[in-house]
């Protein structure tokens, strides 16, 4: 069920006012079950034979968090842990990455192995990081283990559950069963909806239109001029921001709706003027678990913290983050460049030089646009011919496939270009607007407008999926 559909969009009030009326006159806890359920019955509707998949990992992490728990061995709370985080690990493998792995296998021994061709379970890749981190921070005694009706309220919760944010149990478990005050959830639930509106918007007006532009170009590299290379990956680095950034107003406003804080996903990130600035503002649930669960880590078991060390673990740990995205080269690389130019900031900013403002911003917009077109692209030679094209050769302005994609006038397309640049680049964050909104009868109109006018836009058009639901 995509946040996008009518069908999220009655699920999601239906949701909230029977929550509200059991947390009303039973409880919060009789409350909390019927989010359980609710979250359950998402999860199962796009493919009934996955939920006892998440039910077997929610039981077995909750299970290994409680073992660790009564272990006073420190040597037997490690084996627990190993024993956890292999578990997690091998089944996101199973079922992400096996296909990858054999194919690999196959083409350096010669020898064609079976494909298993297993489905994709949904959300697999985020609620495998929310048990992990459970995991580690039960280890390192920075959360109690709780109870199992908490856990699997914590690991389904369907805001989330799909594509993040990536929410670590301390962060949300608590509010279960806290009393916020009913006009404090009042005001929290304005706030909320604003929010999702906000995203609804960006994904069906913006996301998608950049999408359509993008699939043209990406089908047809070999035939692009220089300017359609540039307003291709553009629209594609457009898109990808206005979708997952949309989707993550959506979760997060959802949350708010049902009355839960769950963390910020986006903070502007293309106004970044550096690499690491880029990744404090993108996606920054990710971001904290690549600091905290996979550099950090790294770094300790290389012994004394180095220029050198942390280099090799900022390229290992992007590279690991690059390879969790999906499987497929492009990703990896994707992965380590990133890597690479975190470590080029990390050096630069021990020299203790400094760019001017305007020439960090655009060394970082331009590398991030070039590391998106090969995230986008479908192999690693389309990504080269792709990223070859963004440099003047003989084709300079050829403006057929631009026509074909604008029949009216290939000038026509900086419209949409313009108006997102405008959007994405100099506007405050649709965080910022929500966390300042004041529920009063103006905001309130506006919101409603805002709403119609996103649905009259979605019933008119083709939604296509989002981009983060594949991984």
């Amino acid at each position: 069920m995509s946040f996008s559909s009518f069908s999220f969009l009655l699920f999601l009030p239906a949701v909230a006012l029977v929550y509200a009326g059991v947390r009303r006159f039973a409880g919060p806890r009789p409350a909390q079950a019927c989010l359980l359920v609710a979250s359950l019955v998402f999860y199962a509707l796009p493919r009934p034979s996955h939920l006892p998949l998440l039910l077997v990992s929610i039981l077995f992490n909750w299970a290994v968090a409680r073992r660790m728990a009564v272990q006073e061995d420190p040597g037997r709370r490690k084996n627990w842990l190993r024993l956890g985080l292999v578990a997690n690990v091998a089944l996101l493998a199973s079922f992400k990455y096996v296909d990858f792995f054999f194919l690999q296998i196959g083409r350096l021994s010669g020898f064609e192995l079976p494909m298993p061709h297993w489905d994709f379970p949904l959300g697999i890749s985020f609620f495998t990081l929310t048990q992990v981190m459970y995991l580690v921070d039960c280890y390192q005694k920075l959360n109690e283990p709780i109870s199992l009706f908490d856990h699997a309220t914590v690991v389904s919760f369907f805001p989330y559950v799909s594509s993040g944010p990536i929410v670590r149990a301390k962060e949300i478990a608590d509010q279960f069963g806290s009393a916020r005050p009913a006009g404090s959830r009042t005001e929290m639930a304005s706030r909320g909806l604003f929010l999702f509106t906000q995203g609804l918007a960006k994904k069906v007006v913006f996301a998608d239109s950049f999408g359509a532009v993008a699939d043209a170009g990406f089908a047809s590299v070999a035939q692009l001029s220089t300017v359609e290379a540039w307003a291709f990956s553009l629209a594609y680095t457009l898109q990808i921001y206005f979708d997952f950034s949309g989707y993550s107003d959506m979760a997060v406003g959802a949350a708010w709706i049902l009355g839960f804080d769950i963390p910020q996903n986006f903070k502007a990130p293309y106004i970044a003027k550096s690499i690491s600035e880029f990744w404090q503002r993108w996606h920054i649930s990710l971001s904290n678990f690549i600091t905290s669960y996979l550099y950090m880590p790294i770094v300790r078991s290389m012994g004394k913290a180095t220029l050198r060390t942390s280099i090799v673990a900022t390229l290992l740990a992007m590279g690991i983050a690059g390879l969790w995205h999906g499987p497929g080269w492009t990703y990896i690389l994707f992965g380590l460049m990133h890597g690479a130019a975190l470590a080029v900031n990390q050096a630069w900013k021990k020299s203790k030089r400094r760019l001017p403002d305007g020439v960090g911003w655009a060394l970082t917009f331009l590398f991030v646009n070039a590391s998106f077109i090969v995230f986008r692209s479908p192999s690693l030679p389309a990504a080269w011919q792709m990223l070859k094209g963004l440099l003047p050769h003989h084709n300079l302005f050829g403006r057929e496939l631009l026509a074909t994609v604008v029949p009216f006038a290939p000038s026509v397309l900086l419209r949409p270009v313009v108006i997102g640049t405008v959007l994405a680049f100099f506007f405050k964050s649709s965080w910022d607007l929500a966390s300042e909104f004041r529920p009063t009868w103006r905001t309130s109109m506006g919101t409603a407008a805002l709403l119609v006018a996103t649905l009259l836009f979605l019933n008119s058009s083709v939604v296509k999926q989002f981009v983060y639901f594949a991984f």
